[in-house]
């Protein structure tokens, strides 16, 4: 609290409400104005200064360009600030609920919102974010899991040798499609609908260089071959701003899988937190590591 004050130069009441995040520690906060403020503060070196400036800079292009999205505070021609070597900022709260599910009228407008938040990422080149693609983000999430030492010693071997397969036949499919900066994460807890406002896009934590697919398959209800109305409602929204090419609807089974290994290594770093193993009871598992390696393997 002290280190929010210093940082805004306000005075805070005595509200400090902890909110959901594993990765991050994240507050809401109250000014001596009522005015609320959530203060977020980075995991130590999981980002460097200038990727965390990137995203600050992502959030504030988009928010200038009347995007629906939540930029943080600037005190002092800053947006980001230090407590020893605690990287945090501080955002506006803006209050909304998450959706479980999409109406048609809502699938067109989230398809709007990522056609000019693509179009956008399009125009920035020098994010210093990852490329999303197996060659490159499965190798660093291969490398994590061997540095942290969790797969079991009668899966590690098939472990290792199953990721490194799925990448030399899935990496070549990433060359066909178009790269750029992108939401990362975009999966229902990171919308929220503002009734009589717009759906926002919320925690651009994990943005990266990926394909404009990346943004779309974690929505989506079920398999691809069984979602087609929901696809068709969000490219009639999104194609109002930019074409989607349907041809990347063939990465999904392979997203799927990078995004099943990323899972498996950010567990890997997040597994020593003290409460890790309430919210995550069966990770870890002999059955969870079995599952897991057979899905890799059935790419």
């Amino acid at each position: 609290m002290q280190a929010v004050e210093d940082a805004c130069q306000q005075r805070l009441t005595n509200v400090c409400i902890p909110r959901n995040s594993y990765i991050n520690r994240v507050y809401e906060m109250e000014l001596d104005s009522q005015d609320r403020v959530i203060a977020k503060f980075y995991r130590p070196n999981r980002w460097s200064t200038d990727m965390i400036l990137g995203e600050h800079f992502f959030l504030k292009h988009a928010h200038d360009n009347d995007l629906p999205v939540i930029p943080p505070l600037t005190f002092n021609d800053k947006t980001l600030f230090m407590l020893d070597e605690i990287p945090f900022a501080l955002f506006p709260k803006k209050g909304g609920r998450v959706m479980d599910e999409f109406n048609e009228d809502l699938w067109k407008e989230t398809g709007r919102l990522l056609g000019r938040l693509h179009n956008l990422g399009q125009t920035i080149t020098d994010s210093g974010r990852m490329k999303w693609r197996p060659k490159i983000a499965t190798t660093r999430h291969l490398k994590t899991l061997c540095d942290c030492g969790v797969i079991p010693e009668d899966y590690r071997a098939v472990s290792i040798r199953a990721i490194e397969q799925f990448i030399q036949k899935a990496d070549s499919l990433f060359s066909r499609c178009e790269m750029f900066l992108i939401h990362g994460d975009c999966h229902y807890g990171n919308i929220i609908y503002r009734p009589g406002e717009h759906v926002y896009l919320v925690d651009f934590d994990d943005v990266v260089i990926g394909p404009s697919v990346q943004d779309v398959w974690m929505l989506l209800p079920d398999e691809t071959g069984q979602c087609k109305q929901e696809l068709a409602w969000f490219q009639e929204g999104y194609s109002v701003f930019r074409d989607f090419s349907a041809r990347e609807l063939d990465l999904i089974p392979a997203l799927r899988i990078m995004r099943q290994i990323h899972f498996a290594a950010w567990c890997a770093v997040q597994s020593q937190e003290a409460h890790f193993q309430h919210h995550f009871p069966d990770w870890g598992s002999t059955k969870y590591w079995n599952e897991w390696v057979k899905s890799i393997l059935g790419f």
